[in-house]
């Protein structure tokens, strides 16, 4: 059921991603703000600083009629991008430079990627081939969802993509030094990983005058329809902010010559994917007066090269680098180059290569606001729900609350309540049911504790396993936010549908959270409900905190042992949100609503007790040793 609605959103952003071509004045007009939203989605924007590579040559092979350099620099200081570096052995003048980005294999020694570059080298290109991260003797890791469980990430707004970007931008710094380079003629090219950095390259930077992507292009709907997201690493994708698809990225490299080449017996890019990618970014082209600056070129293969795809790519850029129309004739040779001739650190990599933590450091951090006063304090606040509001939760629904379609009363007294559900309708094309337990004998409307399932297996009456025991007099409501109850997902499709969500904007937390919001509208306009307080425990209070950020309504937090940073792999992940804030500072933003915590205030929640005290409220925030002995504040 949640794959279902996962598909269906991932229609939605394919289908309308440049399915009417703009103008060439509306093109024009919206470029700068297409190119920062993108550097955005990278973990690019602001780009960070340009400081020096420190450009090591470590030794050369003479082949003859080629040279190979190998080579490292550091794209940022003290993380080091190795790669090897083919020319002619006679330059007479600046050459024409192709950057070279490898797939996820062996990196620049495998006998591919090897070959590519060297045909370049001998035939008057000047070609640098790099390794990518965590691949030949490039460190660190871009297996962060994949296998490592680094949900993090995706708070962080970090993909491996931006970094390997980056290092691609700073490698083209350094071609541009060099004197056998002509900066005015640089193209990029790559190979199934190396295929979709080339787009990513592409879209970011304009030096690069010509771009061909190979084995590496689709759509957000098949990848996700077709489950093929569980065959790539994090690296393959962005963060979804904008709920882009792959013909918005072609829309930046526009009007720059384009090449597609893909294999139509690809396992992991369909052809009805590619087709209708480049189907739409050539009628921009089109609208722009260069058509055939856009092409595919396919062959009857896996995902990998064939001689025609290889000859379509060398011809491309003898094409637009050289202004040469004449056919290519002939391939990469088959020579293989011994792997240990062409290791840049010969065997010992760099210690302390910050390569190797750049995902917990490329992507900068809020930090911490000084706050003097209220005044200075509602300043921040109202910055930061406006930053919320347009990057974390950007694709929000509407929770109104206005949507029940289904009223059940579930039966007798039991533990003292009467239980009822709702079924509303969250706005997303989702449904979500909200259980409510009332006191047995009550006189009018009573204040209820609303809070979102956490186990998979929780009962439905009341949501008994994961309902909090309360004290007699007052209601709980537990909403079965999407992954639980009726819609729990076995521990495969789970994985897959919070890798997916990503690439349609938002993440499953996130969007537990809407299915919060509307429980509460929900049971808030029930005539049986009073005031409506939250709770959490654990995972589910993060839930809780974003969701009274956002409903004012809400009267009170009741917090039961929650996670104490997004940092954490395992609290709850919501894209982008530590570009903005921690959980201790946006808790604060609900600021002076009162806040309980069940048991002792956990370490890192000590910033908003002393922001309550700063501002004069230091009585709302509170302990019990209980669910049950807590009541409403007043």
């Amino acid at each position: 059921m949640v794959f279902d609605w996962l598909c269906e959103q991932s229609r939605a952003v394919s289908s309308t991603s440049l399915a009417i071509p703009p103008t060439r004045q509306q093109w024009q007009d919206t470029l700068a703000r297409r190119r920062e939203q993108w550097l955005e989605m990278l973990g690019l924007w602001p780009l960070p600083e340009r400081t020096e590579l420190q450009a090591t040559v470590t030794g050369t092979l003479d082949r003859g009629d080629y040279v190979v350099e190998k080579v490292h620099f550091q794209s940022v200081p003290g993380a080091y991008v190795p790669g090897n570096l083919y020319r002619p052995a006679n330059i007479s003048g600046p050459l024409p430079a192709v950057l070279y980005l490898c797939g996820h294999t062996k990196g620049k020694v495998n006998a591919p990627y090897q070959a590519n570059p060297r045909w370049f080298g001998q035939h008057g290109y000047v070609a640098l081939v790099l390794d990518p991260i965590q691949l030949g003797e490039a460190q660190g890791f871009h297996h962060g969802t994949y296998h490592q469980g680094r949900w993090d990430w995706l708070s962080r707004g970090y993909t491996p993509t931006g970094v390997e970007v980056w290092n691609a931008m700073r490698a083209l710094d350094y071609l541009e030094s060099r004197d056998d380079v002509d900066a005015q003629r640089m193209g990029v090219t790559g190979l199934s990983g190396g295929g979709s950095m080339s787009w990513a390259l592409g879209a970011a930077d304009e030096r690069v005058r010509c771009v061909a992507p190979s084995c590496q292009t689709g759509t957000m709907e098949q990848v996700i329809c077709d489950r093929a997201i569980d065959g790539h690493c994090d690296c393959t994708f962005w963060i979804n902010y904008y709920r882009w698809c792959t013909p918005d990225v072609g829309a930046l490299i526009a009007p720059r010559p384009l090449l597609v080449t893909a294999g139509t017996d690809d396992t992991l890019w369909r052809p009805y994917a590619f087709r209708e990618t480049v189907h739409r970014v050539r009628r921009l082209y089109e609208k722009l007066g260069v058509a055939d600056n856009c092409q595919l070129v396919e062959d009857l293969t896996p995902h990998g090269y064939s001689p025609r795809l290889r000859k379509a790519i060398f011809s491309w850029f003898d094409r637009h680098l050289k202004g040469s129309d004449e056919p290519v004739t002939d391939d990469i040779t088959d020579f293989v180059e011994p792997e240990e001739n062409l290791l840049v650190f010969g065997g010992k990599l760099p210690e302390n290569d910050r390569m190797q933590t750049i995902c917990d450091t490329f992507v900068p951090m809020a930090q911490a606001p000084e706050v003097a006063d209220l005044q200075q304090w509602e300043a921040h606040r109202e910055a930061t729900l406006e930053r919320l509001r347009t990057l974390t939760f950007r694709h929000m629904p509407c929770t109104d609350g206005g949507r029940i379609s289904e009223a059940r009363v579930d039966g007798a007294v039991r533990d003292g309540g009467v239980f009822y559900s709702y079924r509303f309708d969250v706005g997303d094309g989702m449904s979500a049911w909200a259980r409510l337990t009332l006191p047995a004998e009550r006189t009018g409307a009573v204040d209820t504790l609303v809070g979102a399932m956490h186990l998979a297996r929780s009962h439905y009456v009341g949501g008994r396993e994961d309902r909090p025991s309360v004290a007699p007099g007052l209601a709980t409501a537990m909403i079965e936010v999407r992954g639980t109850g009726a819609t729990q997902m076995g521990e495969g499709i789970a994985w897959t549908v919070r890798r997916g969500c990503q690439l349609v904007g938002f993440s499953l937390p996130e969007r537990q959270t809407a299915d919060l919001l509307g429980g509460l509208a929900t049971v808030r306009s029930l005539d049986a409900v009073a005031a409506t307080a939250l709770y959490g425990k654990g995972p589910t209070a993060v839930l809780a905190i974003y969701a009274a950020i956002f409903d004012e309504e809400v009267t009170e937090l009741v917090l039961e042992g929650p996670p104490e940073s997004h940092t954490d792999p395992d609290t709850p992940e919501m894209l982008g949100v530590l570009r903005i804030g921690d959980l201790p500072q946006n808790l604060a933003l609900i600021f002076p609503r009162p806040i309980t915590f069940v048991g002792e205030i956990p370490a890192a929640y000590g910033w908003t007790k002393r922001l309550y005290e700063k501002l004069g409220h230091a009585d709302r925030i509170r302990t019990v040793a209980s669910v049950s002995d807590w009541s409403a504040a007043r």
